[in-house]
């Protein structure tokens, strides 16, 4: 069913200051702050995640992310100071008016430990978006015949979009502690992350028609992450990231259990381990995310579902998220013998 044109707009006004949203944000988290880019246990990693959201609300809201992500001088041991590059996607598409936004982006970092336990990275990020729209199936109030809403009369709307293009820029800087070099966390150890980040540094214009011309509010992330061992074979771990854009907030909490299905090697990484990670995602504004994942080794894969519980659920409850990642962790591939 073709949504009323009101409708549209309200959203579209909503999107002059808002970026975004997924619910497992920490999973791509390199997106917002470049200076996590190669920060893992690994060489290099590939990510794609998806999010379907507003399911039942009678049209689309898809979005989509790819990321690539590649070392330079890294050791297994992240002893020794090294830097990231990742290459990343955004497909996000919305509603019946197919309001989208593209987006490829370069993210550059530099990682250097300041001792065997901890260590600081600082990175850049630049961006080339494209956002369009096709307004050919929206219905006005004017379009009433008395009975239902007709498209064959016109609207007397004056509602082109402009598809624009335009540069975006941001930067952000991580702190990172581990107890051990070891590449897990063993029975009552903590490992910590704190990282602060910047986007739309530049606030590129937003020309969305020809009589309106807004920039885009600077954004400011803080997020945490904290994992505590209960045993060698089980960890709690907990994140937190909020959000400023303007006059918009977001909070985004996750609690989760992980528990060992097979162990790797503690120092080499020539085994890799096996996982299972089961938790919730809590949005501040009134949202439940059960999430569940299992990692594999090289290939990890993620399912939490959305449920509304705040004002939004009158219009819509639910929302799906999909994860996939796989990593390198032996040997880096732009190295023929394996690294130390």
């Amino acid at each position: 069913m073709r949504r009323l044109g009101v409708l549209f707009l309200i959203l579209w006004g909503h999107s002059f200051g808002q970026d975004l949203h997924l619910s497992q944000i920490d999973q791509t988290l390199p997106i917002i702050n470049p200076s996590l880019t190669s920060i893992f246990n690994g060489f290099e990693k590939f990510s794609i995640q998806h999010r379907n959201q507003w399911l039942g609300a009678g049209t689309q809201f898809m979005t989509s992310y790819g990321l690539a992500e590649f070392s330079i001088g890294k050791t297994r041991q992240m002893n020794k100071a090294y830097a990231g590059v990742g290459v990343y996607f955004i497909n996000d598409v919305g509603g019946d008016s197919k309001i989208s936004l593209k987006t490829g982006g370069i993210n550059l970092s530099g990682n250097l430990p300041l001792t065997n336990n901890q260590w600081i990275s600082a990175g850049i990020q630049t961006s080339f978006n494209n956002r369009s729209a096709d307004l050919s199936n929206l219905l006005f109030y004017s379009q009433w015949n008395g009975t239902n809403l007709d498209g064959n009369i016109p609207s007397g709307e004056e509602n082109q979009f402009n598809s624009f293009s335009y540069l975006d820029a941001g930067g952000g800087i991580s702190y990172n502690y581990k107890p051990s070099q070891n590449t897990t966390i063993g029975h009552s150890e903590t490992a910590f992350q704190f990282g602060l980040s910047l986007s739309h540094i530049n606030r590129p214009n937003q020309r969305f028609n020809s009589f309106t011309e807004d920039k885009l509010y600077t954004k400011l992330c803080i997020h945490t992450n904290i994992k505590y061992g209960i045993s060698d074979a089980s960890a709690l771990e907990f994140s937190a990231v909020q959000f400023f854009q303007g006059k918009h907030k977001e909070t985004n909490i996750g609690i989760f259990f992980r528990n060992r299905l097979k162990e790797s090697s503690r120092i080499t990484s020539l085994v890799n381990g096996q996982h299972v990670t089961l938790g919730t995602y809590f949005r501040l504004t009134g949202a439940i995310t059960p999430y569940a994942a299992i990692d594999l080794g090289p290939f990890k894969i993620g399912l939490s579902y959305d449920y509304e519980i705040g004002k939004v659920s009158r219009a819509y409850n639910h929302s799906i998220e999909f994860f996939m990642s796989y990593m390198l962790s032996k040997n880096s591939i732009f190295r023929s013998k394996k690294l130390r």
